[in-house]
Formats: C-alpha cells, sequence, structure tokens
C-alpha cells in the first residue's frame, strides 16, 4: 500500500558519518526512506523532476541555535519532498524514526487522511497532507493499483503500476560513496 504509515518507528539502515554538507548525505536518505517522502509518503516517481523535487529536512530544525551540531548528524536527517519541507522550515514536527507515524496519521480509501492524535492533527494542518492536491494523487495511486490488482496480465496495466510504484532509474551507487565513516552496512 504505498499510503500506509508505518506502525513502528524507522529503523535506520544507513549510518554514514563526516560529510561536511549535509546535502552530501541525500543518496543515502533516498535509499533510507525508499525514494519517498517521510511526511507525505509521495514518491520520487510522481514528479517530474524526481529527486530532484525531494531534499534533505532536519528533524531538530537547524535554524534553532541550539541544534547547531545536529546540522550534519544522519540521525537527525530525512528525506522530504520540496513541498513538505519548504512549508515545515524550522517547526518541530514528529520524529518517524522515533514514533511510528501510524499512531498519529491515517489514510482512507477515498484519499483523504485523519488525524487521529493532536500531533498527526498538526502533521495534517501544518504540511496540508489533506489538501485537495495531495488526496487527488492519494485517489489516482489507489486506482492504479486496484487496476494493476484486477489485470496484472495486461502488459500496458503493468507498465503504469511499474511507472507509478517502482523504483527510479537513477537508484544512488551507495557503494561509491566514501562517507569518512559508517556505523551500518550499506545492504
Amino acid at each position: 500500500m504505498p499510503f500506509v504509515y508505518s506502525n513502528r518507528a524507522h529503523a535506520r539502515k544507513h549510518g554514514p558519518a563526516g560529510y561536511t554538507d549535509f546535502i552530501s548525505y541525500k543518496p543515502w536518505l533516498r535509499d533510507e526512506f525508499q525514494f519517498r517522502c517521510v511526511y507525505c509518503l509521495e514518491r520520487e516517481r510522481w514528479y517530474p523532476s524526481g529527486h530532484a523535487a525531494f531534499g534533505v529536512d532536519h528533524v531538530r530544525p537547524k535554524g534553532d541555535p541550539d541544534n547547531i551540531a545536529l546540522i550534519c548528524d544522519y540521525q537527525n536527517l530525512v528525506y522530504a519532498c520540496n513541498r513538505c519541507n519548504s512549508v515545515k522550515q524550522d517547526r518541530l514536527l514528529q520524529d518517524p524514526c522515533n514514533a511510528p507515524l501510524a499512531e498519529h496519521l491515517r489514510v482512507s480509501d477515498d484519499g483523504s487522511i485523519s488525524g487521529l492524535t493532536a500531533e498527526g492533527q498538526k502533521l495534517i494542518d501544518l504540511l496540508g497532507l489533506d489538501r485537495v492536491g495531495p488526496r487527488t494523487i492519494r485517489q489516482r495511486c489507489r486506482r492504479i493499483r486496484l487496476l494493476y490488482q484486477t489485470h496484472p496480465d495486461q502488459p500496458d496495466v503493468c507498465a503504469l503500476y511499474v511507472d507509478y510504484f517502482g523504483y527510479p532509474a537513477d537508484l544512488p551507487n551507495l557503494d561509491s560513496l566514501r562517507p569518512m565513516e559508517n556505523s551500518r552496512q550499506t545492504a
């Protein structure tokens, strides 16, 4: 399901360290968060510019002087679409690596999203998660998924499904990256 928030806190699979520019972590974060925004769950493939429409977000905002030491800390970085990232700005939101977002947000079959907690409603309100645009994208994705489930042997339907839900063509080659440190395997 493309729009199901995890019922577990995200467990980091990578642990690069030592970059002096937080943007250098973007290839790792793309893979870490499966090429989709941690907040709205939209995928790179749904944007004409692909990963250029996504960026590195600081969970603990980089604009807060108390967080200066976390600017290049991988554990403080998540992958977010530019829309969510620019709206969030320097606000502190729920960290998907500390708490499962499924405890706070639920997407219905009609594409609407509801807050299960005050924190979930804050995410919806601040990021505009239940606006017409994002809701329409969720409805379209649901129709494509249902079409594929009923006609998986039709080549055009299969191609459409892969276009929407497959991995991007420009996967990052993490083996070629050489962070100063890496506390986890890149598998």
